[in-house]
């Protein structure tokens, strides 16, 4: 779980864990981030502000400035099939993602890992719509039954598989090389 990045969050800012992700991840909010309503720092500004109102300025503070150093961890396994699926097939990164991703993917140094990045916010349907898949295949430029995903996420899943994706849940770097070798990528 992505929940695991902010276990030092507490001691840092003196913030509860669950209040912080209650109020950073509060559904309404994020959503409008993930579709492009507001910017990742529109959101990460009125955070902070219902932060300082909960518990203090300075905690406010400081939970922002650790959330900021937080931008996923790299599996290098993963990252060694992604390039290996690049030699092949056209690779995208498809997500639900703020403004920020850009600024994510340059501090994780996958800047040229992928040769497309569909990041929700850009364009106002999030997964699972179909109208973010369609997106998706368009900026590509192939057809679903072209189309391998893996995802985290279920019913994200489910909708691609729906739409005549092949869909495989993400359950780490072995089922992701099983699938892509039965898929016939790798």
């Amino acid at each position: 779980s992505w929940k695991h990045e902010f276990d030092g969050l507490s001691d840092y800012s003196g913030i509860p864990l669950d209040a912080f992700v209650e109020i950073a991840f509060d559904p309404t909010r994020y959503e409008s981030a993930i579709r492009g309503k507001v910017s990742g720092e529109t959101l990460r500004a009125e955070i902070g502000r219902i932060l300082a109102e909960r518990f203090s300025v300075e905690s406010a503070e400081a939970a922002l400035k650790y959330w900021a150093t937080r931008n996923g961890e790299l599996v290098s396994e993963v990252l060694e099939i992604v390039r290996l699926c690049k030699e092949r097939i056209p690779v995208a990164l498809f997500t639900n993602a703020s403004t920020t991703l850009n600024r994510e993917i340059e501090t994780l140094g996958l800047t040229g890992v992928f040769d497309y990045v569909v990041n929700t916010s850009e364009f106002g349907s999030i997964k699972p719509e179909p109208e973010s898949y369609g997106y998706a295949l368009d900026l590509v430029g192939i057809e679903a039954n072209e189309a391998f995903f893996t995802d985290d996420r279920p019913e994200n899943i489910s909708a691609a598989v729906k739409l005549g994706w092949v869909g495989q849940l993400f359950d780490g770097a072995a089922g992701l090389r099983t699938s892509l070798i039965k898929a016939g990528v790798l």
